[in-house]
Parts: C-alpha cells; structure tokens; sequence
C-alpha cells in the first residue's frame, strides 16, 4: 500500500493529500441534517427556557420598565450584594447610560438582560457540574475533556450549527456565550470542592453528618471563593462575548457598536462604546470580591481571556501547610518476580505471533473492505492480498501490526528495566494493546465482505492474528494479575457510579453509531434509476439535435445528477447485511466494557488492585472499537472511489471507545511499578506515621 502511494503521487507534492481526505465536513452535514429532521421535538425543548427568560427579563421587564425604576432597583441589588458605595457608583454609571439618550437606554436594559439571562443559565449548569466533578473522580474525567473543547475551538466554528438549529437571533446567541463563558465556573467550583480540607469534611462525616449537609455546611461554604471567583470570570468572558451575540443578530449595545463600525459612525460609536464600557464596569463590580473593587476592567478582561483555560491560577495562592512530611524517594523498583515471567513469555509470544500474520494471506480473489468502495476491488480473481495489502487487511492490517509492535516493546521494556521505561510500555499497557489487537482481527473475520463480489475467503493471517491476540491477551491479564504496582496516592473504595453513568452514555452512543450511516454511497450508477436514466438519454438526444440548446441542456443534467445523488445515495448502517455489520461488533465489545466497568467501579469488591487491571481491560475494549471505527475510516478515505464516503456511524463508534477509555485514564493514571526500601528508610516511615497517629487517640 505504501508502494502505491509513492507511485501515484510524491510524498513532497501537496496534491497526495486529497489522497487521505477525511470526510469529516461530510459526517458532520450528514449529523445536522438528521438532528433537523428527527429531533424538532428535542430543539424546542432546549430552545424554551432560553426562549422564556429572554423573553420574560430582557423584552417584557427591562426593556418596558421606566429607567428610573430600573437604575433603583439595580442600586438596591448591588447595596445588598455588596455596599452602599458599589450602589452608587451603580446607579450613577447607569444613569449616565440613560442620559445618552432613550435609544441607548433601551440598548443598555437589554445588555444588562442577556448577560443576566447567560450569567443564570450558566450558573444553574455550571455550579452543580462542578460540585459533582469535586465530588466524583469519574465525573471529572469526563467533563474535563469537555470543557478543553469548548475553550479550544473558537467560537466561530461552532456559531453555524447553532444558527442553523434556532436561527438568527438572541436565543442562539445566548447559547453560544454559553458555551464561551461556562467552562470556568465549572473548574473554579470543582477546585474549590477539592481545595476543603480533608480532615474537616472527615469530622463533619464522624459527627453523623449526611453527605448533603456535609455539602451545604461545610465544602460549599469553604468553597465560596473560588465559586465567586468563577461567576465573575464566567461574567467577564459572557461581557467580551457581546461583539459575537451581535453579528448572531442579538440586541445591546453591541448592536450598536457593530453598527457604528459597518457604518464608520464615529458619534454612535462613541457613544455606544461609553455605554458598553460602564455596563461592563458596573455588572464585573457587582459580581466582584471585597478586596478587588480597585482592578481596573480592561485588564481583568483580558485576564480572563488569558487564562480561560486555567482560571485556577487567578485564585489566591492557598496557604502552605504547616507541617509536610517529605519521604526519601526509593532508588530501586521491584524487580521482575518469577511468577511474572512465563506471563511475560506468553504474551511476547502471541505478539511476535500476530506481528507475523499480517504478512500472511488475509484475502483473495477480492477486497474484503475496498470492495465496499470501489469498483475495482470487486473481482480480482486469482489474486492473493496479505494484512498490508489495500485489497486484504490495509488499515485493519497496519493497526494490529502497530498493537503488537508496543505490546512486545512492552514486555522487552518491562523486563530489562522494570519501572524505568514509557509509563505505558508496563503490564497495563500490554493488556491495552492485546486486548485492542484481539478485537481489530476479530472484526476483521467477523465481518460481512460486499455481497455481489467474489468470495475474498479468509485467509490464514487472519486466523493466525486472531489466536495470537488471543494468546497475548490471555497472557497479559495473567501478568497484570501477578505484576507488583501500587498507586501514587490513595484511591476513593466508594462505588464510582458516576464512572458506570459514563461508560452507560458510551454504550448508549455506540448502539446510536450502530443504527447510524456507516457509509454514504452516492455513485452515479448507484443512484441513477433506470427511469432517470431513460431522462438523460432523452436530454442528450435532445442537446445533439439542437446544438445551440446544448448550454440549458448541460445545466438541466446537472441539475438532475445533483438532485439523484442527494436524495438516491444509498446509506448503510452498522447492522444491515448489505454492510460489514461491524456496528454489531463493536456494540457488543462495548457492552462487554461495560460489564467491565461494573467491576472496575468496586460495584463487586472495591479492592484498588481489581479497580486497576479491570480498568485496563476496559481501557482495551476501548482502544480496539476505536480502532475497528478508525480502520473503516481510513481505508476508504485511501481506497474508495469519488462519492463513497464513510459515514457519521463510523465517527460515533469511534467517540464511544474514546469515552470508554477516558473513563479509565484517572485509574491508571495512578499506577506505578512498585519500589523498593532499605530497612532505614521504612523505620523512618513507620517513625513518623507512629507519631502522627498519637495525637489522635483518645483514651477513654
């Protein structure tokens, strides 16, 4: 395959790449145009709280309230929240907003009315969010990546869908500022539950404290702070994002501001921009703390944006504990036990074993896969193909091949120097990397070829493939079982059912990728019916009849073809026959991960060992139906001809064993080989925690 792409194209030419075109637009169209059509019902529902508060604070409160009422009860609001001085200064600055003029009022209630309606919003999703991922481990890993997302892409990428589900205006527009402005409150409260001291929520539990008066009594008041800190942030970011609610066709003052630049309006700019300038200023002084009324706005805006992806650090630092005990580090991990060897050899084994079979024969006289795709892949008759070949297991082939390379660097690594390599060439990473290789060759064999091609058989490689990954994954859970690893820090022996919720929501989204396109044919001679076909000969009898018709004529078949392949293209799902049926598959690997993750959850013991080498097992499941998605995708991204794309479902699976690997990576996160200490050096531990022990006991 390799070889073919050197002889098409140079590697150096740019032009290769429209060789390896993801269809990711394509995924994305095909998404859109299903939520439209099957979920209106769903988009009503999401677009009436928005639609409610907008229309009930910013046009039937604000916008029809007399000024003055406005502008006394913002004084009162601010007095209460903070002081008679903040009020004033409020209810001044407002004032001079109103005597700018009634159209500049109007502007400015409904600025104060959307950020109010995206300030609440976000702190009726964002506040409970985080207490949940301070509380849960499990729920934190999940939100995480999240949050990443939604600070990373710019807010440009994501305003179309958006517009195009609930239109121009301010409803979409608030949405938007949302999904800007919420990710810090959700880590300012998630870190400020965390931040509680340890030994006092302890004591509120030993008192007979419930969990939720140990909430409301004790994190949540502790964890003020940084929650505070958290919706002024989430305030400023709502405040910057006026420009963007604007060109989204949302009223305020930053309608006004884009006017005035569309128009080069100097007097309405400046006009509008001063009110612009004491709206922010008066809403951030409102949401601030005592000791920062003195910050000037621009500069705490542009903190904001600078550290929207860490606004932990505008937290004051916490103070350092008064009393640390540091541990002399070992100089030596545990070393190769003998129990852990044949393990080691077996695995070894099974990965050498599959490294071999992708260069045995996997098809032949067709492509399993390609023929899907394209054309000339269909009968190759006499033709033998091996794991690397495009024709036989291609991207299947190169990504079990990859899995056995790191699962034999594995065990080489973790013998020669135990503890000292990558932290994932260990016995963890090897059950990943069998376990994933297993499930790619066995979707290789299980899976459905095209069904008007010649029979592509099965070869031996495949075979061989699948009872090496077998052997290696057997092998590897015998050595995690016996592998001598600790964590790094105590882990939590409570159920984590918010862990068990999201490998839930992964199956939930694999069985949707399963019923979903796994690809999108819309070729000529599959979506041209013989009555079309019958009209374009019609069509061009006609255009060689009257040559001087033949332009209207051409734009009459074009129109014609585009119109056959949007609405004949043929779409195949992860369970209909006329596909691979890999959705199947992967399905059931996900349901199998989420067996898994019941055990690895401490549903049936809660020992940190078992919660470790299940969540290994998990987190292979997880690689393998991401790579089964992910060499789907490929192959036809290299192999298909023109209008065959893969579909969203195959998209989907692929998220699903992200997700399920993601709820994993806190667990293994915390695992190490084991060290060793001289004799000194444990007298010295067992010293120190006697001695922090005494205090606490109590002689009755």
């Amino acid at each position: 395959m390799f070889a073919q792409v050197a002889t098409d194209k140079s590697l150096l030419d740019n032009t290769v790449l429209d060789q390896w075109e993801i269809p990711f637009g394509e995924w994305m169209d095909q998404t859109v145009d299903w939520i439209a059509v099957n979920m209106s019902t769903v988009l009503s529902w999401i677009e009436e709280p928005f639609e409610l508060l907008i229309g009930a604070l910013v046009r039937d409160f604000l916008a029809q309230v007399p000024w003055l009422w406005v502008v006394l009860g913002m004084f009162l609001l601010a007095s209460l929240i903070r002081n008679i001085r903040v009020g004033f200064f409020v209810a001044g600055a407002l004032t001079i907003c109103g005597l700018l003029g009634n159209a500049y009022w109007i502007e400015t209630a409904r600025t104060i009315g959307f950020i109010a309606v995206a300030v609440i919003l976000c702190v009726i999703i964002g506040i409970p969010v985080g207490i949940l991922s301070g509380r849960f481990d499990s729920v934190w890993q999940v939100v995480r990546p999240v949050l990443d997302a939604m600070q990373v892409v710019h807010s440009f990428v994501y305003m179309l869908p958006f517009i195009f589900f609930w239109g121009i205006g301010e409803v979409s527009a608030t949405m938007v500022t949302m999904i800007f402005a919420l990710p810090p409150l959700i880590r300012l409260t998630n870190l400020g539950i965390r931040q509680v001291p340890g030994d006092v929520v302890e004591a509120s539990r030993a008192y007979g404290a419930s969990e939720l008066k140990v909430l409301v009594d004790v994190q949540l008041p502790l964890a003020r702070p940084a929650i505070m800190t958290g919706i002024n942030q989430t305030l400023l970011l709502a405040i910057s994002m006026l420009g963007i609610a604007a060109i989204m066709g949302a009223g305020g003052l930053g309608r006004l501001l884009f006017r005035a630049l569309s128009n080069q309006d100097v007097a309405l700019a400046a006009s509008a921009g001063l009110a612009f300038f004491l709206v922010a200023v008066v809403l951030d002084r409102m949401s601030q703390k005592e000791d920062s009324d003195g910050g000037n706005l621009f500069r705490r805006i542009h903190q904001a944006w600078v550290h929207r992806t860490d606004p932990e650090s505008l937290l004051p630092e916490a103070d350092e504990v008064s009393a640390v005990t540091v541990y002399k580090q070992a100089d030596q991990y545990a070393p190769i036990a003998r129990a852990e060897r044949a393990p080691m050899a077996m695995t070894l084994a099974g990965a050498v074993a599959v490294a071999v079979a992708v260069f045995l024969p996997w098809t032949s006289d067709a492509g399993k896969f390609s023929a899907y795709g394209r054309r000339e892949d269909q009968d190759l008759e006499g033709m033998v193909f091996n794991g690397l070949d495009l024709s036989g297991g291609s991207w299947f082939g190169i990504i079990i091949l990859l899995f056995a390379i790191f699962v034999a660097a594995a065990v080489v690594s973790a013998w020669r120097s135990p503890g000292e390599g990558p932290r994932w060439l260990t016995s963890d990473g090897a059950v990943i990397g069998s376990i994933a290789m297993t499930l790619v060759a066995l979707s290789h064999l299980l899976a459905s070829p095209w069904r008007l091609a010649l029979d592509p058989g099965t070869g031996i490689g495949v075979i061989v493939a699948v009872a090496g990954g077998v052997l290696a994954t057997v092998g590897s859970i015998m050595w995690l079982r016996v592998a001598d690893h600790a964590p790094l820090h105590p882990l939590s022996l409570d159920v984590a059912w918010g862990r068990v919720i999201g490998t839930g929501i992964a199956v939930v989204v694999l069985v949707i990728g399963m019923f979903s396109g796994w690809s999108f044919d819309s070729r000529q001679d599959v979506v041209i019916s013989p009555e079309l076909q019958t009209e374009i000969d019609a069509l061009q009898q006609e255009a060689r009849d009257n040559p001087t018709d033949a332009g209207p004529i051409a734009a009459r078949l074009s129109a014609l073809m585009a119109q056959a392949q949007a609405q004949g293209a043929v779409v195949t799902d992860g369970i209909s026959e006329e596909g691979p049926r890999l959705g199947v598959w992967t399905t059931l690997a996900g349901l199998l991960g989420l067996v898994a993750t019941l055990f690895a959850a401490g549903v049936f013991g809660r020992d940190e060992q078992n919660q470790w080498r299940w969540s290994a097992i998990v987190a292979g499941i997880g690689a393998g139906i991401a790579a089964i998605s992910l060499a789907w995708i490929i192959t036809h991204v290299r192999s298909a001809n023109p209008n065959y794309v893969s579909g969203i479902g195959a998209f989907l699976t692929m998220m699903g064993g992200t997700f399920l690997i993601a709820s994993t990576t806190h667990v293994l996160g915390e695992f190490r080989r084991s060290k060793i200490y001289d004799d000194d050096v444990a007298a010295d531990v067992l010293e120190v925690t006697t001695a922090q022990k005494e205090p606490a006991e109590i002689t009755v």
